[in-house]
């Protein structure tokens, strides 16, 4: 049995807030589309989908805590099956999750995922060669 909080790296009594954030950066991380599609990747980014789904529903919530992940006997893990809704790959969708995550207000750093910080490392990293190969000339001209 997968502990949802587990795969979401929160506690039992994380916030809203913190399912959310935690949701965010892992879906990020695993998502198929950013790992050329490893099946390992879709494996953990489902995990993090279902413990979503799951966790972040008030109801469905009070349902896992209690009835769901322990039985009322023997304190037990119960066996169930998810199956991912039939608008899974719309709402999940890498697009989705960058445009959701881009008007969160959160922007810049590691978390910028744009396409033009993308272009900017490209750029730095050019830079950065080309600096690079500039001294190594220089020492070979003045050996």
């Amino acid at each position: 049995m997968i502990d949802h909080y587990k795969v979401l790296g929160v506690g039992n009594t994380a916030s809203q807030t913190d399912i959310k954030r935690s949701f965010r950066a892992l879906a990020l991380k695993y998502h198929p589309d950013r790992n050329k599609n490893s099946e390992e990747a879709k494996q953990k980014f489902m995990q993090i989908v279902e413990a979503y789904e799951v966790l972040s529903d008030e109801q469905a919530r009070k349902k896992y805590d209690s009835i769901v992940y322990y039985s009322h006997y023997d304190k037990t893990p119960i066996q169930r099956q998810w199956t991912p809704p039939a608008d899974f790959d719309r709402i999940y969708s890498y697009a989705e999750i960058k445009r959701a995550y881009r008007h969160a207000g959160i922007g810049g750093g590691m978390w910028d995922i744009s396409e033009t910080a993308s272009v900017g490392m490209w750029k730095a990293t050019m830079i950065l060669f080309g600096c690079l190969a500039a001294i190594v000339i220089f020492i070979m001209l003045l050996l």
